[in-house]
């Protein structure tokens, strides 16, 4: 069987004082020594390399014979020639160093040192591989996604407008999905857009980044909720803004806490604070957008788990409340049907929708084709909608089981955020049982992780909210969260024992 070579880059030069078979068979040694073909590598044909390098075949061959000699490369019967698995002694040196060489300033390999960020939003709990109930927030039901339907969908879209995949695509979206977005968000948000306002995004964390390239050379102040999404705080952080936290209450934002100067981006995520899960009232929306607009300053709306509302009519977005231009809605279908898609979305002004475009152009050229061909058709045919009622009902049934729970095995508790999204807080009413409930949880490892606002979540001042557990149940069926706060239970009755 005939193995298929790679191509290599060979630099021959018919300028060179040296001979053609010289050249040949040092710089095919040099990409041995340099790792770029590694040991059982298959070596183009001598004909192939001729062709290719436009000199006689007799030259490589030569070249090739004298390869073989010293043992760079070996000849399999009936199968072709691959560079040797057993490379010479000389060659383990580096890069054909002699042995006490000592190297250049020019020799030395280029090592930039660019520090890392100092802090990294996780997305999963990297235990969850021990765990037997993961509260983590953010967890989605991978059960529950409509795999038949959305490879029938993808499908189609090979099937009949494959050719597509093969062009460039508009940098600010496909003008199909821009559309769908724009027919859904109407009647599910409150938001008035046209397709031209909206930029497809890999994420809402794409999104954020986009923004966050995009001002920075007017806006360098950042504020946010506190406590707020790790995300946004470490994203703005990282890249050289300053962060200021303001405090929340049970309406949303203090907006009296907000600086009256400008202009600023601020952070929120009025639908379902996270992550304590408060609705900011209509009062401090309308008072916020004036904040905006009398301090020149953007907001970014990050409705993450904005599709899922259990009780009560939703308010509009902030987005659909706006006159002057000053909000920046993120969505996501991260959370609606699947984080592994990596699609979202911004709706902006049309002056700021421009220049997110051209960023999104310089960073990405835009998002892949096939998934938003796919979305928009999936979108378009009722789809979408048909998954977004089942998976409510899912989420739905599993909140009022954690819910249930908490109330008959924790009397006195508070949840905050019950009404939407995929995820609760809980107060223990009890001083510092939040954290004793933890630490119980963790020593007689019962294998349920139960994550709570630490310090990577709330700045160091705050002391209004460091008592409450973030419960997200999404993730997590209904016999399983009742097995786990029945264990939950135990751990506290039986730290009561051991005081």
């Amino acid at each position: 069987m005939e193995v298929q070579a790679m191509q290599v880059v060979l630099a021959i030069n018919p300028d060179d004082t040296r001979t053609l078979q010289t050249q040949v068979y040092e710089e095919f040694r040099k990409l041995i020594l340099d790792g770029i073909l590694p040991s059982g590598a298959p070596v183009p044909g001598s004909r192939t390399l001729s062709e290719q390098l436009g000199v006689s075949r007799n030259t490589v061959i030569i070249a090739y014979e004298k390869l073989l000699s010293e043992g760079y490369i070996e000849s399999r019967a009936n199968v072709g020639t691959f560079v040797s698995t057993n490379l010479p002694e000389a060659s383990m040196r580096a890069a054909g160093f002699a042995a006490g060489d000592a190297l250049t300033p020019q020799d030395t390999p280029f090592r930039p040192e660019i520090a890392p960020p100092s802090r990294i939003q996780k997305v999963r709990n990297p235990k969850d591989t021990r765990l037997t109930t993961d509260f983590w927030i953010g967890g989605t039901e991978p059960k529950a996604f409509p795999a038949r339907e959305w490879r029938r969908t993808l499908e189609a879209k090979l099937r009949y407008g494959g050719g597509r995949i093969a062009c460039y695509t508009d940098p600010q979206g496909l003008p199909e999905l821009r559309q769908a977005i724009t027919d859904h968000i109407g009647p599910a948000r409150g938001i008035s857009a046209e397709p031209d306002d909206i930029v497809i995004t890999g994420g809402t964390q794409d999104s954020m980044s986009l923004i966050a390239r995009a001002f920075a050379g007017r806006h360098r102040a950042f504020l946010h909720e506190d406590p707020t999404y790790q995300g946004a705080r470490f994203l703005f952080h990282a890249l050289g803004y300053a962060c200021t936290p303001v405090p929340i209450d049970r309406h949303g934002i203090e907006v009296d806490k907000l600086p009256d100067t400008g202009p600023s981006l601020l952070y929120v995520t009025p639908s379902h604070q996270f992550p304590i899960g408060v609705t900011m009232s209509l009062e401090r929306r309308l008072r916020l957008l004036d904040w905006a607009v009398r301090t020149d300053s953007l907001i970014i709306e990050d409705d993450y788990d904005g599709e899922f509302r259990y009780e009560g009519a939703p308010l509009s977005a902030l987005r659909g409340l706006d006159r002057s231009g000053h909000v920046l809605y993120l969505g996501t279908f991260a959370k609606s049907f699947g984080p592994g898609l990596r699609l979202g979305f911004v709706i902006a002004s049309p002056g700021t929708r421009r220049l997110l475009s051209d960023w999104k152009q310089l960073f990405s050229n835009g998002a892949p084709w096939l998934e938003q061909a796919a979305m928009a058709d999936f979108m378009g045919n009722g789809g979408f909608r048909r998954h977004l009622r089942r998976i409510r009902a899912i989420y739905m049934a599993r909140r009022d089981v954690l819910l249930e729970e908490i109330a008959q095995l924790f009397p006195g508790s508070e949840t905050f955020g019950h009404r939407a999204g995929m995820h609760l807080s809980w107060r223990l009413p009890q001083p510092d049982a939040a954290e004793r409930l933890q630490k119980l949880a963790a020593l007689q490892r019962i294998g349920v992780h139960l994550p709570g606002t630490s310090a990577s979540w709330i700045s160091p001042r705050n002391r209004r909210h460091r008592d409450h557990l973030l419960m997200g149940y999404a993730a997590v069926d209904e016999k399983r969260i009742r097995l786990a706060m029945a264990a939950l239970a135990g751990c506290m009755q039986e730290g009561a024992r051991t005081q």
